[in-house]
């Protein structure tokens, strides 16, 4: 396996995971944002590397609203 592949995977992991903790609504769910800010990142910095522009600008694009989400949900 690849590393492209493996970072996809990652990627992939970080996502349905924080995507199953917003959806359960419980105190922990907060994570989720770092979760989902942790992949972005990740699957941002891969996508810019392999010049893969729309993939790159749409998960830079989430990054601002996940860290409204962290500042939100944490009270900062």
């Amino acid at each position: 396996m690849n590393i492209d592949t493996l970072v996809k995977w990652l990627g992939t992991t970080l996502f349905l995971t924080a995507g199953t903790l917003a959806s359960l609504n419980i105190p922990e769910t907060k994570w989720a944002f770092v979760l989902f800010l942790s992949g972005h990142i990740v699957l941002g910095f891969l996508f810019a590397i392999r010049r893969d522009w729309p993939m790159m600008i749409q998960n830079m694009f989430f990054i601002p609203i996940d860290i409204l989400g962290i500042v939100r949900w944490f009270s900062l």
